[in-house]
């Protein structure tokens, strides 16, 4: 990113606090952007751009956590009544937003200027799509490690 100091900052608590770092810095900025307003613009590679919504990146986290979680499930041979079981307790949204408010994760979401308070959504949200982008620019068995 070449000038986008309200993501840059966003963007080095998020790794801090997931332990790992992207090289796509931009990759982190769209997982932690909820804006869709000029509050989500910033200067790459010499001109105006509008960050994406999280949005995108938060359907292929979802689903990139539960193959994840999936295959471990398997693995192991467990029952059936157990997927249920692991996916509410581990990937649900409540339990994604609990777990990043705790981490006080949901400081490095970027949102929109009128918005003043981080829904535990889009807390969720925002940490499906870090975990996306994970997958995305990594490999699954960071993503692991991540989750």
């Amino acid at each position: 990113m070449t000038s986008c100091p309200r993501f840059s900052r966003k963007v080095s608590e998020c790794e801090s606090i997931i332990a790992y770092e992207f090289n796509s810095k931009s990759l982190c900025a769209q997982a932690l952007n909820t804006a869709a307003s000029a509050m989500s613009v910033c200067v790459l590679d010499g001109s105006f751009k509008q960050m994406p919504k999280n949005n995108r990146l938060a359907v292929y986290g979802d689903a990139a956590a539960a193959a994840h979680l999936c295959s471990l499930w398997i693995k192991r041979g467990l029952p059936k009544h157990c997927w249920t079981t692991l996916r509410r307790d581990l990937i649900s949204n409540d339990n994604l937003a609990r777990v990043a408010r705790s981490h006080r994760l949901h400081k490095c979401i970027n949102m929109n200027g009128g918005t003043t308070r981080v829904s535990s959504g889009m807390v969720a949200t925002a940490v499906e799509a870090i975990l996306g982008a994970v997958e995305i620019y990594d490999c699954r068995d960071t993503l692991a490690r991540v989750m």
